[in-house]
Formats: structure tokens, sequence, C-alpha cells
């Protein structure tokens, strides 16, 4: 059985500690225990890399749970005179067919790697994720409303922001297969780097559904 987990949990303890008594002697000790944290991560996880698709599905499991948690709250503060946060037929809709189309591409880099032409699916992929990280910065710009409004525009800037970093983490990590060689990554990391891309997905049309449709 790991310590990491024990290890992890009481640095989650000292990163809200510090964050609530703002201590920087708390936020420098985090940072040292952070790299500790992730050299040990890598030393016990590299012997271990058959694992992988388990590990992947545990951390999909905890994503459902944030993501249900933020669709419940935003649920049960909307009232009928609640506005979305944006025009459901405007930007949401035209990120919906960015995400869809990337999801699209991906699949088909996926399918079809180890051919020549397989890159160009993936650099497709990326652009689409990069314009709707542009689209969603668009977005939050030029919206009327913030998260200090009310409880509902709280939890609907929280739903929408997490999902935005996942994309932003999703397309660095097809960004580095890319640099990487699109051919030459195992096919574990293109696996877990694809499946993620398609969470991320999935997840913005339960966003767009329930936070713009609805």
């Amino acid at each position: 059985m790991s310590w990491l987990p024990l290890y992890n949990s009481w640095l989650f303890f000292v990163a809200l500690l510090s964050l609530f008594l703002w201590k920087l002697i708390g936020v420098f000790s985090l940072l040292g225990l952070v790299t500790l944290s992730i050299f040990f991560l890598i030393r016990e996880v590299m012997p271990y890399k058959v694992h992988y698709e388990f590990g992947f599905w545990l951390f999909i499991l905890s994503e459902v749970a944030i993501f249900g948690t933020l669709f419940v709250m935003c649920l049960w503060s909307m009232d009928g005179a609640t506005e979305p946060i944006s025009s459901m037929m405007e930007l949401p809709l035209l990120g919906s067919f960015l995400l869809i189309g990337s999801s699209i591409t991906a699949t088909t880099y996926h399918h079809c790697r180890g051919l020549e032409f397989s890159w160009i699916f993936l650099v497709v992929t990326i652009v689409l994720g990069l314009s709707f990280i542009l689209l969603q910065i668009f977005e939050f710009y030029d919206c009327e409303c913030d998260v200090l409004s009310n409880v509902y525009y709280a939890g609907a800037f929280s739903t929408v922001g997490l999902h935005f970093s996942h994309v932003f983490v999703g397309v660095s990590g097809l960004i580095v297969l890319m640099m990487l060689g699109a051919n030459v990554v195992k096919q574990c990391y293109v696996n877990v780097a694809v499946w993620y891309w398609h969470f991320v997905d999935y997840v913005w049309l339960f966003v767009f559904l329930l936070l713009y449709f609805l």
C-alpha cells in the first residue's frame, strides 16, 4: 500500500491552512512539499505503467464528482428570473461546435496514428481547442454579470472556469504530444491524452445544457 495518498492529504491541509491564514511561510513550505511529492510520485509510478488506465479512470471519477457538485449547486440556486451568463445561440453554441469538431479530429488521429498524415488531425484538434479558449476569454470579457452577482452566477462561473482550465490542460497535453512526435510517443500516453480530451468535450455538453439552455 502506498503512503503517498496520506502524505498528499496532509499536503492539501497545509495548502488550505496557508490560504486561510495567508502565511507566506506556509506557501514556501507548500512549494517544497509539492516538489517532494512529485518526485516520489514519479518514482513510485514509473515501475507500474501498466496501471495507467485504472489510475486515469479513478481521476475521471473524481472529476465527475467535482463537476456534479457544481452542477447541483447551479440547479439548486437557479430561479425563473435568472439569466444565463451568455446567450445560448451565440458564443456558447459556437464553442459547442468547436469542441465537438475537435472530438472528431482527436478520434481520427487516435485511430489513424502511425499513418503519415495522422499528425494533421492532431494539429486541427489543437487549433480548435485554442479557438475555444479564445472564445471563452471573449465571453468572460463581454459578460455583463460576474461571480459576485449572486449564488447562481458564482456557481456558474466556477463551473465554466473549471471547465476552461481543463480545456487549457488538455490543449497543453496535445501540444506536448505534437512536440514529442505524434507517431513516436508511447500508445498509453496518447490514449490518456485523447480520453481526457473526450472527457472535456462531454463535460461541456452538460455545461451547455444546464447553464445556457435551461
